[in-house]
């Protein structure tokens, strides 16, 4: 009987175990992206030299919530976006923070693919060290050329909704990358062109 209890323990602690590490243990960021980033007030500046790396290309910057329903669906939505405007000069970096009492761990394996494309890099900043200095709306997006020094710079477009700003995102972009014909009579597609 000892041994069985013994046994039934150690199965219930694997278990247990297993489920507390798929819960809260670290997630991985889908194939083709660096790794995450943990960022606090010492390690913003590589978010800030990630950033300015890029300046050749159009920058979205957005601040998400590893659980709440809107910034899920408008981490979706930036990667349909991503996948509309393939090939683009664009760098987006996701940051995950805690908004809601929900938040108590970095973003899940499931969470982070939701924006899977190999142009975005994710981070996790905890302490909210990103929010902190430059506020909290969600997504904000920089022309080519704008370099992020002691503040970030002022965003060529912004808003204070994830759908609003992948709306916003849409109409700047088509804005700054408009549709060519192609060879084929009819054809329509998306070139790059410089910014």
């Amino acid at each position: 009987m000892k041994k069985l209890l013994a046994l039934w323990g150690l199965t219930m602690s694997a278990i247990l175990g297993a489920s507390l590490w798929y819960l809260f243990g670290p997630g991985t960021v889908p194939e083709g992206q660096p790794p995450l980033l943990s960022i606090d007030s010492a390690s913003v500046a590589r978010l800030q030299a990630d950033f300015n790396q890029a300046a050749d290309r159009i920058r979205v910057v957005a601040i998400l919530s590893p659980t709440r329903p809107e910034s899920l669906a408008g981490a979706s939505a930036l990667q349909a976006l991503l996948t509309e405007f393939e090939g683009a000069p664009i760098l987006v970096q996701v940051i995950w923070e805690p908004q809601a009492d929900s938040d108590w761990a970095p973003p899940a394996t499931e969470v982070m693919a939701r924006v899977w494309d190999t142009r975005a890099k994710q981070y996790w900043d905890k302490g909210h060290a990103v929010s902190a200095k430059v506020g909290a709306q969600q997504i904000r997006i920089f022309s080519r050329g704008a370099a992020w020094r002691e503040e970030m710079p002022p965003p060529g477009v912004a808003a204070d909704s994830a759908s609003a700003s992948v709306e916003a995102l849409r109409t700047f972009l088509r804005s700054v990358i408009p549709p060519v014909e192609t060879s084929r009579p009819g054809a329509i597609d998306t070139v790059p062109r410089a910014i």
